[in-house]
């Protein structure tokens, strides 16, 4: 199972929604995840390209 957290993405460092393994502090696109003030997850509707790549790829292994 995967969730969704915000973090910064590199080397703009602003706040991309990233895909995670649930319980796991590194997203897919290997970028580290430590805590975001809430507020900053009410200020973005990006998300990281890498980590949605990879989350397609996984769920169109599956099938």
């Amino acid at each position: 199972m995967y969730e969704m957290h915000v973090g910064i993405t590199t080397p703009d460092g602003v706040f991309v929604w990233h895909v995670a393994p649930v319980g796991n502090p590194t997203a897919l696109c290997g970028q580290s995840l430590h805590g975001v003030p809430t507020e900053e997850r009410d200020r973005t509707d990006r998300h990281c390209a890498s980590c949605m790549h990879s989350f397609q790829e996984l769920m169109n292994d599956r099938n």
